[in-house]
């Protein structure tokens, strides 16, 4: 019986990538698409009773994927923000609500259009407070009470076999006193049940006396104007533990964030196209319309007037004219 023959090169290939990327063969098994078993016996000359060919085709498969990912992010480098975060109005002024949330306790509603900066403010909050920090992205499978309760006995390492009463007092308890400051973004899908359950967490503790948490709700305009529309009554005491509520609207991105987003058009002094950004970033689009319509010229290594106009009309995005 002859022996099976191995690709000794991409062997290695599979090694170095997991060397240079910190993975386990637990990790990485999932991202090929083939399972942990089989990946081990590959990788020790052992897959005798498998279809080699088959197994190192779709190895090779991911690892050209990987490499055209890697040419792409490397032709475009240029012409990126050489940093993850930009520090844009938006996204600035809604760091600083979060930490006069933190500061002050209570509830603070951020709401607005979509795409303008409002989830990169909170972002960067999370990363620069790790450990204060409750960042949650609710879903509309995760809005409902025992759903969102689920999430935050997640975060906080909390069993979630009880149920949402027990699982109400272990969080609170966990809480209570502490400095720590939720942050659920998209939380117009929060359902009421589940808005009334946590705005609690910001009042104190009538029995220990221990004070209550920041608690931040990030969303479209939904989420606040739900609070205050034909609902009121309903809403009323999630409504008077609103401590400040701010609305952000893509017609108050800036010329100079706009800047901020592409520096090299910037440093270019390319005014037409960072007036056409501008538009699209003051449009429905937003600054994320914005941003795909950018890269997708790099992609198409044209990032003149013209090929941004182009490439906009492509997407479907609706612009100003040429002129």
């Amino acid at each position: 019986m002859m022996s099976k023959i191995y690709n000794t090169n991409l062997q290695q290939r599979f090694e170095s990538f997991l060397a240079e990327k910190s993975l386990s063969q637990a990790k990485a098994a999932p991202m090929i698409g083939v399972s942990q078993t089989a990946l081990s016996q590959w990788r020790k000359n052992n897959y005798d009773n498998g279809d080699i060919d088959k197994l190192e085709s779709k190895i090779a498969e991911f690892f050209r994927t990987v490499d055209e990912q890697e040419e792409a992010a490397a032709k475009a480098m240029p012409y990126r923000p050489t940093i993850d975060y930009i520090p844009t109005s938006v996204s600035e002024d809604v760091h600083k609500l979060i930490r006069y949330c933190q500061l002050e306790k209570g509830m603070v509603v951020i709401h607005g259009d979509a795409g303008i900066g409002k989830t990169k403010g909170a972002e960067k909050f999370t990363r620069e407070n790790p450990a204060s920090t409750i960042y949650i992205q609710a879903t509309p499978s995760s809005g409902s009470l025992k759903g969102i309760l689920r999430m935050l006995a997640r975060s906080l390492r909390i069993p979630e076999s009880y149920g949402s009463y027990q699982l109400m007092l272990d969080i609170r308890a966990k809480l209570d006193g502490t400095n720590k400051i939720i942050i659920i973004d998209e939380a117009q899908h929060l359902k009421l049940s589940a808005l009334e359950e946590i705005r609690t967490l910001s009042d104190p503790n009538s029995i220990t006396g221990q004070s209550g948490i920041g608690i931040v709700l990030i969303g479209n305009t939904e989420v606040y104007s739900r609070m205050i529309g034909r609902q009121e009554a309903q809403f009323a005491q999630l409504f008077s533990r609103i401590k400040m509520n701010r609305y952000y609207s893509t017609r108050k991105i800036t010329l100079e964030d706009v800047q901020l987003l592409f520096p090299l058009l910037a440093e270019r002094g390319s005014a037409g196209e960072l007036k056409f950004l501008h538009g699209i970033c003051q449009s429905k689009w937003g600054v994320r319309g914005a941003v795909n319509v950018y890269n997708n010229a790099v992609n198409n290594e044209n990032i003149t007037r013209d090929g941004l106009y182009d490439m906009a009309r492509h997407m479907g995005i609706g612009v100003l004219g040429r002129d």
